[in-house]
């Protein structure tokens, strides 16, 4: 089963875990702000990507949003009775959970998941350090073994997992760089430890419906940044394989050879074209991390499906709809940039206020 990135699959729920009291934390783990959006959002936004409806597992009203609602577990105090509440909740067969505790969830694992599950009950990753039960995917003929085990005060995942066919994703089969996507944040001083690390400038993600002016904008803002002094890297998403290595040309040619990383240089500048294994795009993350580490501020054209702060540029004549807020509530929008007034739960700004915007990144995340 190929997965698109920008695909919802018709029988899968997303159910976000967020039952925990967070004692060994000493505060709500899902309002822990990291980057510019708090990890509620992180995993929400994840979800979001592959399910058309989400559900929080556990008594959160505070959490609660247009079309996602909070259900109190049936069985509470443990893992196994929010999976039991969420998959019970469920119109789908599937379900995909995630925790309200992964600062890095990574949609490629995601996807790696969803091409192993056909003929299981479950599927699981599994690595050196134990099972990830809380990112999982699970079928509802998982139901009457988790009710029968919760009935007896029984919660062990790993006696349930006995009982079911379960499909386990090892490391071998995971995408480079699960490590730190399998991240859990349980103490202080584990998010002490994720604070203090800067792999990676901010990033900043503007999106729009094609033909908006989101290139537009983005000239103006990258403008802007460079004259306030700033170090800007710019990203443009490509759905489609592109080429910049044109037919005939020495370095196509050096590529075609089979050169993994292809690099042109001059006095000017430096242009690389490196291979991505096994045709996968990697993580936007991850591409940060290699190629930008040396930017203050990083922003993207496209990647509307990415867990990144997003500023929407809206022009009426294109659309009255908004991709982040009418067609679906994305939690990672920060701005919007229109040229008519809108009533919204975040700034809207002119469409050409270049300057507006630019004072919003950077007294959030340039300060």
């Amino acid at each position: 089963m190929q997965i698109q990135h920008n695909e919802k699959i018709s029988d899968l729920t997303g159910v976000l875990l967020a039952g925990g009291k967070s004692r060994r934390m000493g505060q709500d783990k899902a309002h822990i702000e990291l980057n510019g959006g708090t990890m509620f959002e992180r995993a929400l936004a994840l979800l979001q990507q592959f399910c058309a409806r989400t559900i929080i597992a556990g008594d959160r009203p505070d959490l609660e949003r247009p079309n996602l609602s909070s259900l109190p577990d049936l069985y509470p105090g443990s893992a196994l009775g929010g999976l039991f509440t969420g998959l019970k909740a469920s119109t789908t067969e599937w379900i995909l959970v995630a925790p309200c505790d992964m600062p890095y969830p990574d949609k490629r694992i995601v996807e790696r998941m969803l091409e192993n599950r056909d003929g299981f009950d479950a599927v699981v990753p599994r690595t050196p350090a134990g099972y990830e039960p809380v990112f999982a995917l699970y079928n509802k003929n998982c139901l009457p073994q988790m009710e029968s085990m919760l009935r007896q005060h029984q919660f062990r995942i790993y006696d349930f997992y006995q009982s079911i066919k379960i499909r386990y994703l090892d490391p071998h089969e995971l995408p480079e760089g699960w490590e730190k996507a399998l991240i859990n944040i349980n103490t202080p001083e584990e998010l002490a430890g994720i604070k203090e690390e800067k792999v990676t400038p901010p990033v900043i993600s503007i999106v729009a419906k094609s033909g908006t002016g989101k290139t537009t904008l983005l000239e103006k803002l990258i403008a802007e940044m460079k004259q306030r002094g700033y170090k800007v890297g710019a990203v443009k998403h490509d759905a489609h394989s592109f080429s910049i290595d044109h037919e005939g040309k020495d370095s196509w040619r050096l590529t075609q050879a089979g050169a993994d990383t292809m690099l042109i240089t001059s006095p000017g500048k430096v242009a690389m074209v490196r291979q991505n294994p096994h045709d996968e795009e990697p993580a936007l993350t991850a591409t940060i991390e290699r190629y930008c580490a040396d930017l203050d501020i990083v922003l993207t054209e496209g990647f509307k499906r990415s867990s990144m702060p997003k500023i929407e540029v809206h022009r009426s004549e294109r659309s009255e709809r908004l991709l982040c807020r009418d067609e679906e509530h994305d939690p990672t929008l920060i701005a919007v940039a229109s040229d008519m007034e809108l009533e919204l739960d975040v700034p809207v700004y002119n469409i050409n206020d270049a300057v507006g915007i630019c004072n919003l990144i950077v007294e959030r995340f340039l300060s």
